[in-house]
């Protein structure tokens, strides 16, 4: 199937993006974005000393430290120990630190997408952001050439190498989502990894050499065995869990049955758009591309 799919989509005409005007409108949404009129404000200062107010920032595995509360921790007393203290940005003149290792304070650890309701936006940003910053810090905490324990570079957000000085900026990993659609209907797939009942439109990375557009009819050819056309660019949105940058799309069915690859995809069908099952949190661009589509 994945070789018919092949040989009809190199007999088609290339394929012409089209980039989607959205309305002022459609940007009215809850998607996860860094706003302009954010009250969160991003700042690179590094070996921060930790004054009264401030917010502090735990990670274990994409999870965050909260208070017995359900409260993101702010240093009460100079009686708070951290290895480090790296200020990402500020809120309301309160800086957001990103401590490494143990808490001294008692906290139980959330899933960082999970707690987007339980926060004004603000704070969220700037949980979503350091969980990003949290990942990539601790991801290259040892040089890659020589093996040094790395450091800040104090003019700009990156890590040096005080030996060979090799060095890593933050890392952002581009991937593609699309939004299929067959006339009224739109192709929905589940992941295994999807809460149950779950169904979202299909995403994947892209890859070394490959454009955006290339990775999209890849991942669609590879996960479905469809083949698309008409693709539209829609918007796009940081995904910092770890550290994606999400590029949405719809694109129009144009050939092939539906056959799923049974790795990253459990089960795939077509819904009409008045019957459609569970959709994916108001936060995600998946759901974005979902309910703009739905607008008209």
């Amino acid at each position: 199937m994945l070789d018919k799919c092949r040989v009809e989509r190199s007999q088609r005409k290339e394929t012409v993006l089209v980039t989607k005007n959205l309305t002022c409108d459609e940007y009215k949404t809850p998607m996860f974005l860094l706003e302009d009129n954010s009250t969160f404000k991003m700042l690179h200062k590094p070996q921060t000393t930790p004054a009264l107010g401030d917010y502090l920032f735990f990670y274990k595995n994409n999870k965050i430290g909260l208070t017995s509360k359900n409260e993101l921790p702010v240093f009460k007393n100079s009686s708070h120990k951290f290895d480090k203290a790296y200020c990402f940005g500020y809120i309301h003149h309160h800086a957001c630190l990103l401590c490494e290792g143990e808490s001294p304070i008692g906290l139980h650890y959330s899933d960082v997408k999970l707690t987007d309701s339980s926060f004004p936006k603000e704070i969220y940003q700037a949980i979503a952001i350091g969980n990003h910053i949290h990942h990539w810090r601790s991801s290259h905490y040892y040089c890659g050439k020589c093996a040094s324990v790395m450091a800040d570079k104090a003019d700009e957000p990156a890590l040096i190498c005080p030996q060979c000085h090799h060095i890593i900026f933050p890392q952002i990993s581009p991937s593609v989502i699309v939004l299929i659609t067959r006339g009224d209907d739109l192709l929905l797939a589940r992941s295994p990894h999807f809460r149950p009942g779950v169904m979202s439109g299909l995403a994947g990375f892209v890859g070394m050499g490959e454009s955006a557009e290339q990775a999209l009819l890849r991942e669609v050819r590879e996960e479905v065995g469809l083949v698309v056309g008409n693709l539209r660019y829609v918007c796009s949105q940081p995904w910092p869990f770890p550290d994606v940058l999400m590029l949405g799309f719809t694109a129009e069915y144009e050939d092939g049955e539906i056959i799923i690859d049974n790795r990253e995809i459990e089960s795939a069908a077509w819904f009409n758009k008045y019957n459609l099952p569970e959709l994916p949190h108001k936060m995600s661009i998946a759901r974005h591309l979902i309910d703009v589509y739905l607008r008209g």
